[in-house]
């Protein structure tokens, strides 16, 4: 079977789970208030433990999945995450407080994974000539159901309530599994050598290029949601009050959002061409610099433009980092390797808004612009330095 049809239906997946799990975002702390909750302080406090609770058991898991994936393949990988997220959506449809929503939102962090997994198998089935394009093109998929899914959701829960949008994206996530059990092919399953009947984490974390892959995904992790979670109050700070401030601030996400999905399918096939290993510290340096302008803008119409910039190079460095982990791991252990990467990204996603708030707080938001810059430029020149040049199909 092409590999082709394989990223065309894991593109119809990804769209699927990204807009299902972005479509909460717009109305969560009005559901909160709905709720009972109090306006101010405790809607706050009460919105990010409930998104933080979910990085966190995810970051958890992740790796006790990607052994479970080098066992049993990676198609029941992905059949296990859709069916796990559908069902704990479903259940979050009977929500009517917010710990019942807390509690919820944290086991579904053990379920998730459903992305990274499809980066996983769609690596074992393409060729290696064509896996930078095939993965670029692959992360599409993912942020065109970013942006779609706030819009959605925020419709669904202005025309039929809060509710019914768990409802749905929980039946969408379901929708994902069919696909994944009646369109996509089993994936080969690596025996590891000698007398071992499986690999071993302590394998993945002897392998030095895999170490300095798994530190640069947190790196611009960290780096990219600390500017994501400040934006709002960045752009509050340019505009002041006016009426029309979220969609200012969304639209940043969205522009954004847009430029990654033109920017990752040519950024991929410059990998393929050049080599990853060449490509990515050079897009992380690049983005470094094109971030640390945004600290001395003032206006909002330069910012769209640096954020354009920003996501055009952004869709190119996960994507790299996982083609490279594909080519720098042995076969046996690759499912522990994508599951200890996922790892990784889920805290980078956890510590990226801490720190940014922190920042924020202590000094002043447009800082944390420079905090982001020095982490991406800084962490480019450590993979420079220690991810050597020839690519080897399988590391020792």
């Amino acid at each position: 079977m092409s590999w082709k049809r394989n990223a065309r239906i894991l593109w119809i997946c990804n769209f699927i789970i990204s807009g299902s799990m972005s479509m909460i975002m717009p109305f969560l702390p009005l559901f909160l208030m709905d709720m009972g909750v109090p306006h101010g302080k405790e809607v706050s406090m009460w919105t990010g433990m409930i998104f933080s609770a979910t990085f966190l058991s995810a970051a958890i898991m992740a790796p006790l999945w990607g052994a479970f994936a080098d066992k049993y393949g990676q198609k029941a990988n992905l059949v296990r995450a859709g069916i796990g997220m559908g069902i704990i959506n479903l259940l979050m449809f009977f929500s009517s407080t917010p710990l019942y929503l807390l509690a919820l939102r944290f086991v579904y962090g053990f379920f998730s994974g459903f992305i990274t997994v499809s980066y996983s198998y769609l690596s074992k089935t393409t060729p290696r000539e064509d896996l930078g394009k095939a993965l670029g093109f692959l992360y599409t998929g993912g942020m065109s159901g970013g942006i779609i899914g706030p819009l959605f959701g925020g419709a669904l829960s202005d025309w039929f309530g809060y509710h019914t949008v768990f409802a749905v994206t929980g039946g969408m996530m379901i929708v994902t599994v069919l696909l994944v059990k009646w369109f996509l092919p089993p994936d080969r399953i690596e025996a590891a050598p000698g007398d071992m009947q499986t690999g071993s984490f302590r394998q993945v974390f002897a392998n030095p290029n895999l170490t300095i892959l798994f530190f640069a995904t947190f790196a611009i992790q960290t780096a990219t949601m600390s500017t994501n979670s400040m934006m709002s109050i960045f752009v509050k700070s340019i505009v002041g009050e006016v009426n029309n401030l979220a969609f200012l601030a969304g639209l940043v996400t969205s522009i954004t959002g847009v430029a990654n999905i033109i920017g990752s399918p040519l950024l991929g096939r410059l990998g393929d061409h050049f080599g990853q290993s060449k490509v990515l510290p050079i897009i992380m340096f690049c983005t470094g610099l094109v971030i640390l302008p945004q600290l001395w803008t003032n206006s909002i119409y330069p910012l769209y433009a640096w954020r354009f910039c920003h996501g055009l190079l952004l869709g190119g460095m996960l994507p790299s980092i996982q083609t490279l982990i594909k080519k720098r791991s042995a076969d046996f252990i690759s499912g522990r390797a994508f599951g200890v990467n996922s790892s990784f990204q889920f805290l980078g996603n956890l510590m990226g808004p801490l720190i940014g708030g922190f920042i924020a707080a202590q000094f002043s938001v447009s800082y944390v612009f420079v905090f982001a810059g020095v982490v991406l430029m800084v962490g480019a020149v450590i993979v420079k330095w220690r991810i050597p040049l020839r690519e080897s199909k399988k590391a020792a």
